[in-house]
This record gives C-alpha cells, structure tokens and sequence, in this order.
C-alpha cells in the first residue's frame, strides 16, 4: 500500500508539472515575442501600446462582453457606474461645434455660480472651447474636488458674455432620466442603466409616484445597456413578492461567481397592474428585471425583443489604473431561459454582434406566421400579442427565441421606418440645430415658455415656417430634402424638435414627457394595457 501510494504521489507529481511547464512554456513565448518587437522592430516601440496590444489580443478571442479598460476609460466608466464623480455638474451637448448646457445638474458647483440651460461655453480656462468633442469636455471638466475652472459662457437670451469661475466638488448622477405621473393613477420611471445607486433611486421614485396617488406603473428599459446585476435585482426586488426567484448565476468555477437572487418581503410596488417597456437595446441588468417580472407573472412586456445578452462580468484592476472586464458567468431567468445570443470570437465577430443588435425586428408578416395575433394599430404602427406567457404561438416562436436570444416582449411594436429624409436630419444633428436657432430667435415664441416647463409642455407650438427652416438646414447640411418625404414625416419633425427645444431649455425629464405624450407607439400601447390589467 506505502508502494502504490507513492508511486501515485509520484505520477501525480509529474502530472501537475507536466501542465505547469506547457503554461511556463507558453507564458515564455509571449514574453520572448515581445522582446523581440521591442529590439528588433524597424522603428521605436512604446512599451505601454505594446502591452495594452496584447491584451486586447487575448480579450478578442473571447467573448464580446469581455473588454480591457486602458486607464482612463476604466476611470470614466468606474464613476459613471458608482453614480457619482468629481467636476463641475452639468449636463451638456456637443450641438455644431458648440458645447451646450443642456441643465446645470442640481445642488452642483455650475447651479450655485449661475450658470443657466442654454449657455453656450465659448472657453474652457482660456482655450476656445468651439469644436471640442465630447471626450475632451469630460477631461477638461472633471477633475478633484476643490479645483477650480475658468468658463467664458454666452448667454443667448442676455446676448452677453459672462466669465464664471466654478470650483469642482462631488457629483451625484441619477440613472432614472425621468419620474412622472403619466395620469392621474399611472406612474411612469424611465431607468436609462444600472448604477450603484440605481436601487436607492428606483426607491425614492416610487415613493414620490405613491403619495402622488399612482395606482399601476410603466417602467421604460428601452435603450438600457444594464450595469450592476444586483441593482437589477433590488429593483425587481420591489416590484416582486416575497420568495419569488429573480436570478441565477452558474460558472465552470462556483463558489463566489454562482449566486441565487430571490425577492424579500417589504418591496413598494409588489401589486397593482404593471408594464415594462424593452426594445433590442434593452441588455444585461434590464433583461435580468424583465425577464424575473415575466417568469413570475408579475409584469407584461410591450416593445421589441431585448439585446439577448446572459453573460455576467467580473472587473480586474490592474496596478497602472487599467482593468480587465472579464465574463466570469452566466445569469438565467427564473424558469431557466439563457439568454445569451450567439457569437463567433475574434474582432469581425464582435462588430458583427453588435452590428445585429440593428437587425433584431420582426416585421408583420413574419410575427403572423409565427402566430401573433394583432392586438392594437394606429396610424403608423401594430401591436401584436405574441402569445409568449401562455405559449399560445406553440413551438415556431420558442425557436426564432432559442436562436436569437433575449426576452421576447409580450406584445411586439412595429412600425413603418422613418423616411431617409428624417433619417438624415436626425444623423447629421440637424434637429438640434434648427431647435438652437429657434430658441435664439428674438422673435420666436420660445421665450415665451423657457420659465415654465408645464406651460411649455401645454402650449408651445413648433411654428407654421417649419418646412422653410427644414430646407434652409437641408442646403446647409447637405441634405437632399423630399417634399414627399417631408409631408410623410412632418408630425414626426415636428415633435422631435419639440422634445429637441425642451431638453435644451428644461432637461432629459422634460424632453421624454414630450415623447411619451406626442409620438410613443410603445407608450401608448402600454398605457391601454396597463389600464386593462387594472379593470
């Protein structure tokens, strides 16, 4: 027995330094490599790019969510999902060439100075500031808590030039854009992604949204790239009843990087109808909460099949302020749907899964063949009942499901495309410039209205010239304009440079209610459902 005991030490020992050497073997490869590059390469190599190469090699032949941070991306993306940072707090746009402030956010340094929607920053401590892209305004603007930056600003209303002196403090950052009763019992809460303060936020609004006398709820994920996976659960950990499972995660590893989420008792919204609005932006986190509130019954979805993205990312910093965002494993929905969308590695399969999240539609023809059924139509879109809670549509849509990935919206929203004429506006920013002329223009009505966002709300009118300033834009911009393709679209114009003219006077909160009130397929749709969930 001491015989064979040994001899197994001994094998094993063997073994394991078998394996040992084939990974020394390999990690002395890739350090002779870029020896070599860095003595022998025609021309001078800097040592960091090389490295950073490297890496971003190894993460290619992974999967698409897997990503290197280099030190500055990793720094601007740990701020942005902690919820807050250090700099001058506002909200801004980059409109022409002209860094605009969309709202000094509230309680911050910018709001305390003065500093109002609708300036323009002509200088950013004494550099010209015209043609500043928005990258150089975050390095620019943010920085430590205490320091000062000297804006030269111009006031288009005042026709003035006003020199402010703000000094940088702590930034809290909301990742809901929007919290309002849609009528007098229907909540509305835009979540645009999932930060650690995102449960807190959620909390708060519907406790705000309840003394207000709602009743049901529409919460819109659309567009949400998801974030934090346990603030997706505290969400869902509000809407849901006590013991529901929410999520579960397993890995070729376990231990800390498999995890079950279920619902805690005390949630402030656990009753009451309930509707979520998705789209094929709608990733990650916002998956995880429409999926659990699906799985459990609790919610109906409106919108269009979701990102389909199932794979749960751990961050590795490293000692020079980089990061490796690595997948560490996979999430299931309560009844056990991965949702994880396929992928091939290497770099074109990463643009070409990102390139699909564009192709991800059903159009009408094939959401009837597929047995989905026409519940709502307007002027210019459906609403079809999938027929997903029950499996009414049987085993053709479970397939187009089990391929593409993602949650399956309970009533699918389609609409005709927009012209290539709005479609052009919308790419080349001609919306926001024509909205920036009509806000200057001394004799337009718009000043009327910039010091009440209900008033606006209620009465403004985008004026009767609006196809001449649409032309006029055209030949600026190099547009072919389409009277054709203009009367198509002219209500649609028309509401985008509302909700254009309101976010550059009033903020995010106030451009969305004009969207959901004017030109919300989705909304609508939503709204009447959730109206019958509660009759």
């Amino acid at each position: 027995m001491v015989v064979v005991l040994a001899f197994g030490i001994f094998i094993g020992s063997r073994l394991t330094g078998g394996k040992e050497g084939v990974l020394e073997a390999r990690q002395k490869k890739v350090q002779e490599a870029y020896r070599l590059i860095r003595s022998s390469y025609v021309d001078p190599v800097n040592d960091d790019s090389l490295s950073n190469a490297g890496i971003r090699g190894m993460v290619e032949s992974l999967d698409p969510h897997t990503i290197y941070l280099e030190p500055e991306k990793a720094a601007y993306s740990h701020a942005e999902l902690e919820g807050n940072f250090e700099g001058v707090g506002i909200e801004f746009d980059v409109v022409n060439d002209t860094l605009l402030v969309v709202t000094p956010l509230a309680g911050g340094p910018s709001e305390s100075v003065g500093i109002m929607p609708g300036d323009r920053i002509l200088a950013i401590d004494s550099v010209s500031a015209v043609g500043i892209t928005r990258q150089s305004v975050l390095r620019k603007l943010r920085g430590r808590s205490g320091t000062r930056v000297n804006l030269r600003v111009y006031r288009p209303f005042a026709r003035r030039v006003f020199d402010f002196v703000v000094t940088r403090g702590k930034i809290s950052t909301s990742s809901i854009d929007a919290s309002f009763m849609l009528d007098p019992e229907t909540g509305y809460v835009r979540i645009s992604k999932f930060v650690e303060t995102t449960g807190k936020e959620f909390h708060e609004a519907l406790l705000a949204l309840r003394q207000k006398g709602m009743r049901r709820l529409v919460i819109d994920l659309r567009g949400n790239p998801g974030g934090f996976l346990d603030q997706g659960v505290q969400v869902a950990d509000e809407l849901l009843p006590d013991h529901d499972l929410i999520v579960y995660t397993k890995s070729r590893h376990g231990g800390a990087d498999e995890s079950r989420y279920s619902a805690r008792p005390g949630g402030l919204f656990e009753k009451g109808p309930l509707c979520l609005l998705v789209d094929r932006g709608s990733a990650s986190a916002a998956e995880i909460l429409a999926g659990a509130l699906q799985d459990n019954h609790r919610a109906l979805l409106v919108g269009e099949l979701t990102f389909g993205k199932g794979l749960v990312q751990r961050q590795f910093e490293f000692p020079d302020g980089s990061a490796l965002r690595l997948t560490v494993s996979r999430y299931y929905t309560p009844a056990g749907r991965q949702i994880q969308r396929g992928y091939d590695e290497g770099s074109h399969g990463r643009e070409a899964y990102y390139r699909q999240m564009n192709e991800r539609g059903l159009d009408e023809g094939l959401l009837k063949k597929l047995g989905a059924s026409l519940y709502l139509q307007g002027g210019d879109f459906k609403v079809f009942a999938t027929g997903h809670r029950t499996g009414a549509t049987g085993d053709s849509l479970k397939a187009v499901l089990a391929k593409a990935g993602g949650i399956m919206p309970d009533y699918w929203v389609t609409g005709r495309p927009y012209t290539n004429l709005y479609q052009e506006l919308y790419a080349k920013g001609a919306f926001e410039d024509i909205a920036l002329k009509m806000i200057d223009d001394p004799a337009g009505s718009v000043r009327n209205y910039r010091n009440s966002a209900e008033a606006f709300l209620n009465g403004y009118a985008v004026p009767s010239d609006l196809e001449s300033r649409v032309r006029a834009e055209c030949r600026a911009k190099k547009i072919a304009f389409s009277t054709a393709e203009y009367a198509r679209d002219a209500a649609y114009i028309r509401v985008t440079l509302k909700a254009r003219i309101a976010r550059q006077l009033f903020g995010t909160e106030v451009q969305l209610k004009v969207l959901v009130r004017e030109s919300d397929p989705a909304m609508r749709a939503a709204r009447q459902i959730v109206a019958q969930m509660a009759s």
